[in-house]
C-alpha cells in the first residue's frame, strides 16, 4: 500500500548522491501548482528536494485518481523519461516545492556510469510495482472500509508523528483525495470515518487524521 519506504537518493552512497545534487537545475514550486501533467513528453525528470509532491491520473470518466505522494529525495517522471513514453501521470505540489531539474539524456548518463545507482532506481522500481500489485489485490478482496483502514496505517507509517494517544498522519488529506486513492465514493469514506471515529480507531481535526487504535484498522483491513 505504501509507496514510500527508502528513498531513491537515502539509497545511494554519499558520491553518487552528491553526483546527482551537482547536476540538477534547482527550481522552486509553490503549493498546489502543477509540476508535470499527463500526456506530456517525458523527456525531464525531477528530484524532490524539498516539500511533497501528489501524483494523479485520471479515469475515462476524468475521475481523480490519486496514485502515490513523493518526498525528499524521490524522482519523478523517470519512468516516462526512460522509456521515452509521454507521462501517465500529473504531479501536483502539496506543499512549497523545490526540485531538482535533469534531462532524460543526463539521468541515463548518470546511471551508466553509476551502477550503485542502477540498482537503487530498480530497487524503487520494484518497491512500486509490488505496491501496485498489492493495491489490484486489495481492490478485488477487500471491502471499501477494509480499503480505507489499509490506507490509514500505510500513511501513518509513511508519514505518521507519535502523539500521546496515538499516532498523526502529518499528510492533510481531503475526503475526496482518501476516496480516490482507495477506489471508493467521498460518501463512503465520510461513513466509514465516522464510523471510525464512533469506535475509537480514529479521531480526526479539519484534514488531519490520527490513528488511535493500530490493531483494530489491521484486523479490519485483513492484516496480520
Amino acid at each position: 500500500m505504501s509507496d514510500a519506504g527508502p528513498s531513491f537518493i537515502r539509497q545511494l552512497t554519499p558520491a553518487d548522491a552528491d553526483a546527482l545534487i551537482a547536476i540538477v537545475r534547482r527550481r522552486a514550486i509553490a503549493k498546489s501548482e502543477h509540476l508535470l501533467h499527463a500526456g506530456a513528453a517525458g523527456d525531464e525528470v525531477m528530484l524532490v528536494l524539498s516539500g511533497r509532491v501528489k501524483l494523479i491520473a485520471y479515469g475515462n470518466d476524468r475521475r481523480e485518481v490519486v496514485i502515490g505522494i513523493r518526498g525528499p529525495g524521490e524522482l519523478i517522471g523517470e519512468m516516462a523519461a526512460l522509456g521515452a513514453q509521454r507521462r501517465t501521470a500529473t504531479a501536483v505540489a502539496l506543499d512549497d516545492v523545490e526540485v531538482g531539474l535533469l534531462s532524460a539524456a543526463q539521468l541515463r548518463e548518470f546511471l551508466d556510469s553509476r551502477p550503485g545507482a542502477e540498482r537503487a532506481l530498480t530497487r524503487v522500481f520494484i518497491r512500486r510495482l509490488t505496491d501496485a500489485d498489492r493495491a489490484r489485490v486489495d481492490l478485488a478482496t477487500q471491502d471499501s472500509v477494509g480499503r480505507i483502514a489499509a490506507r490509514l496505517l500505510a500513511l501513518a507509517d509513511d508519514y505518521g508523528t507519535s502523539v500521546k494517544d496515538g499516532t498523526r498522519i502529518e499528510l492533510p488529506l481531503t475526503q475526496d483525495e482518501l476516496a480516490s486513492w482507495t477506489g471508493a465514493t467521498r460518501e463512503t469514506v465520510s461513513r466509514a470515518l465516522t464510523m471510525m471515529r464512533r469506535l475509537g480507531w480514529v479521531a480526526s481535526e479539519g484534514r488531519r487524521i490520527t490513528v488511535l487504535d493500530r490493531d483494530a484498522l489491521r484486523k479490519r483491513s485483513g492484516g496480520p
